[in-house]
This record gives structure tokens, sequence and C-alpha cells, in this order.
């Protein structure tokens, strides 16, 4: 199975880098498919070509929405080389959000956007569409509760090498899921097993890709409400203790890094919310200033000054959903100092 998805991700990157020739005279080219980690980045492959274009690292990702690209133009901004995208089919939206961003891309059916200064090379080609296929889609471990047991693999010590029931009770899923989830884990490169020891790889971009997946496969089924708080402070005020709240997003961020000034706070609970609601006098408004949800992790929250706050990785993932240049600045601050 790992072999079939190796297969995929070699033909998609042939089919693209073909219909990428149509367009510029690079002439030749070879690829390098030893998996390289840059600063912060991992990447696919390397492609370097006989003329014109210059040498550029590949990211591979098939299931590109929308939601994901604020994680996407984090990851890929870490990267100490030029970096192109390269997927199977991009929509127009999508397309158009990642030039803004200033992301190359490449697809299989010719859309693309390259740039470069010298020698100069500006193409953006969009609009092509496929015809209808009955293709069997790839092993996907980024949907569902499959991405609750990946939170756990990278956020717990050594959680790779529980038994499955034991990550099944860390990740509060069905024991089935954590099967499917190492399965596909497998197949897609993510877990390696030697002498009966499973090890973790290219972690860089399985975070990458769980940040990614995080605003539209978990957070949507957590019962986000959001609310006003008028203590603008209410968070440094309130004994979240007291009412098994946990913080995260800005107020987290701020607490963590003690650089912004949050605008927005998150907390996550899990039972009645009521009591917490009535000591902080919050007030329904879909434009608040607090976004409550539940809580879906198992394990402790970290306290600073008994302050419990949500794991840095679920805080980057907060801070990268809501977006902005701000957010993303304090996501590279907490990701160097806690090894996220």
């Amino acid at each position: 199975m790992k072999a079939t998805h190796q297969k995929r991700e070699k033909e998609t990157l042939e089919a693209a880098l073909q219909r990428l020739r149509e367009e510029v005279p690079a002439g030749d080219y070879k690829v390098k498919w030893e998996v390289l980690t840059g600063k912060g980045t991992g990447y696919d492959a390397v492609v370097s070509f006989q003329r014109i274009l210059h040498e550029y690292a590949v990211v591979i990702n098939m299931n590109i929405n929308p939601k994901m690209l604020g994680a996407m133009e984090f990851y890929l901004a870490a990267a100490d080389r030029t970096v192109i995208l390269v997927t199977g089919v991009i929509t127009n939206r999508i397309a158009t959000e990642l030039r803004k961003r200033n992301i190359q891309f490449i697809d299989t059916l010719g859309n693309m956007y390259l740039i470069q200064e010298d020698p100069f090379v500006l193409v953006h080609k969009i609009g092509n569409r496929p015809q209808k296929t009955t293709e069997e889609r790839p092993a996907n471990a980024f949907a569902g509760t499959k991405l609750r047991v990946i939170y756990a693999l990278l956020t717990i010590e050594d959680a790779v090498n529980l038994t499955y029931r034991e990550v099944a009770g860390l990740a509060g899923v069905a024991l089935g899921t954590v099967g499917w989830t190492f399965r596909d884990l497998k197949i897609l490169g993510y877990i390696r097993v030697y002498k009966h020891k499973r090890k973790i790889m290219n972690r860089d971009k399985l975070v990458s890709r769980w940040l990614e997946a995080y605003p539209t496969e978990i957070r949507p089924k957590l019962n986000p409400k959001r609310f006003t708080a008028p203590d603008k402070n209410w968070w440094i005020q309130t004994d979240l203790n007291r009412y098994g709240a946990i913080l995260g997003g800005e107020t987290a961020a701020a607490v963590l890094t003690k650089y912004l000034h949050p605008e927005h706070g998150v907390l996550y609970m899990r039972g009645d919310r009521n009591e917490l609601a009535a000591a902080l006098k919050l007030r329904a408004d879909p434009r608040g200033n607090l976004t409550v949800m539940d809580r879906f992790w198992g394990e402790e929250a970290l306290r600073i000054h008994q302050t419990p706050i949500a794991p840095p990785l679920l805080v980057c993932a907060e801070l990268l959903a809501e977006g902005g240049e701000r957010n993303m600045e304090v996501v590279k601050m907490i990701k160097e100092s806690h090894n996220v």
C-alpha cells in the first residue's frame, strides 16, 4: 500500500512537470526523491532543470482546501529554498489564493503559478478542469477522528510505540480508528518500523498537515460558540481551574510568549458551560471576543503560574485558523520555544 501511495505521488509530479515544460522551455529535469528536511520544512523531492529554471524543492499535497492555506503559508515560509507546491487538481479559488500568498504551484492539468527573477519567468494559468473519474481515493490519515490519533502521537512522548488500545484511550477514539490511522500513516511514509520499534518520520510535515486539517476536520466538531465577555481581561481575572476550563488561541499565546495583546480568546471545556458563562457575564455574539469549545484531548494541560494552557500545537492551530501576519509571527515563536 505504501508503494501504491509513492507511485501516485511520482505520477502526479511527473504529470505536473510535463505540463510545466509545455509552458516554460526548461529542458530536461532530474528528480531526487530522498526525503530532505530543511529548516522547519520537510520536502518530498528536489527537481533540477537543465536550463532557465532553478532547482526547486517539492511539496506534494493531494487534498487542498481554503481553510488550510494559513497553515500551509506558514509551513512553506519556513523553507530554506524555493518550493513548488504540487497537487493533482487545483480549483480556481485556491489557485488565486495561493498567488496572493506568493506560493508557487503546478498541478497535473496545467494550472500553475511560477515566478523567478533571474532569468525572469512568470507563468500564471488557471481554469483547466478534469474529466469525471471513478478512480479510487488513496489513503488519507488527515480526516475525521484519525486526526485525534495523530494529535496524540504528536503531543505525547513516544505515544507511537504504545499499544493501539492505549493510544485509543489517549485520543478518545475507537480502537479500530487507531488501527486505520497507523495503517494510513505507514502508507504515507510518516511511520516506519525499525527492529520492532515504530518511529515518526518527517515530523515537520506531519505537523503541517495536521495544522492544515484542523480548521475543517476538528474545530467544527468541538461545538464552538462565540461570546462577548465585558471584562477584556477575563482570562487574567478568572480562576479557570474552578470551571475545568483550559486557555487556548491568542490568550494562551499571550501567556506562552508574553508578546501579543490578545483580541480574541479561546476556552476548551468539558460538560456544562453555564456556570462559567454566568461568572464571566457572557453574551452570545457571533463576533464576540471569546470562543468556548469542547475539549477533545485527554492528557493534562500545561500550567503556567497556575493558568491551564492548551498544548502548544493546539495553540498554533487556533492562531493559524484565525489568520493574520501577527498570528503567524507568534506561531513561529511558539514553535521555536516549545518544540512544536
